[in-house]
């Protein structure tokens, strides 16, 4: 039995998906508030609880021999935030795992982790990944870049008014991954022994600036589309204002240091791991428009 968090999630459904294909035997745990509708369409088998809820963990862990570690919780929601789901629930996962006999757990940290990161949420992916590896259990970690769904979050615009907005000039890098890729890596490396006490980059096949984001768009939808930069001074401005109002609630500042850093990678390791062939943004954008 597969236990998959953050399973409502974007990820986690494409995970559901697959593992629903290859007729897997799995459980997702989400709560009651969660948006299953795609899950229940598929005959997913659901357990309602929280990671922040050991008692309820504890109950959706009942027979699993596998764990898919999703969940992420980037911006503080209801009282909680990333050092409570993604910190604390992901070491109670760990300890309910161990207490449960363990097995293999796949945990999906991100490209940026880092210890002095100013982005809480890649500090804590990196607190995470050290305790799986003194853990003990059988584990493999997967760091993706950003999803190519990212890329598209402003598509309308790019349809409507032929301009890409862009975080800083159109230089900057990125190497965007297809979330499909990335779940069928974190379902193989369930069963893939060279995967085993392995940390792994992740990105797409290409590095990709802004300005040829904005190409990719033009070359599917037929019609020029421009770079439109937002200066990283506005954005850390407005960073400011927000964290000051807010006792930096929201780490803006820290998100935007972050991820102004280029995010690209090697692939080498997990191509050499993974029976894998990476979808390009070309790709990726032709089949959502498509849709």
């Amino acid at each position: 039995m597969i236990l998959v968090t953050g399973a409502s999630g974007t990820l986690g459904k494409e995970i559901s998906r697959q593992l629903t294909q290859e007729k897997r035997d799995f459980r997702c745990l989400v709560r009651k508030t969660s948006q299953i509708k795609e899950l229940e369409e598929m005959g997913a088998s659901l357990s309602y609880g929280d990671v922040t809820d050991k008692e309820s963990l504890r109950k959706a862990m009942q027979g699993v021999t596998h764990v898919i570690s999703t969940h992420c919780l980037g911006m503080p929601k209801k009282g909680l935030s990333c050092w409570d789901v993604d910190y604390q629930g992901n070491l109670n996962l760990i300890e309910l795992f161990k207490e449960n006999g363990g097995g293999k757990i796949v945990y999906i940290s991100a490209i940026g982790s880092a210890l002095h990161s100013p982005f809480q949420l890649h500090k804590v992916k990196r607190l995470v990944d050290n305790a799986l590896t003194v853990s003990g259990l059988d584990y493999t970690i997967l760091r993706p870049s950003g999803f190519f769904s990212d890329f598209t979050m402003s598509a309308k615009v790019v349809q409507k008014y032929h301009l890409y907005p862009s975080m800083g000039r159109g230089d900057h890098k990125v190497q965007g991954i297809h979330v499909g890729d990335l779940a069928y890596c974190a379902i193989n490396a369930l069963d893939n022994s060279k995967a085993s006490h392995q940390a792994f980059y992740i990105g797409g096949p290409e590095v990709l600036t802004y300005t040829q984001i904005a190409a990719t768009f033009a070359k599917v939808l037929g019609h020029n589309v421009r770079v439109f930069p937002i200066p990283m001074g506005f954005i850390k401005f407005v960073g400011w204002i927000v964290d000051t109002f807010t006792s930096y609630r929201y780490q803006i500042q820290g998100f935007a240091k972050s991820f102004s850093k280029e995010s690209i990678c090697d692939n080498g390791p997990l191509l050499k791991t993974f029976d894998i062939k990476l979808k390009t943004f070309e790709e990726y954008l032709r089949d959502y428009f498509a849709k």
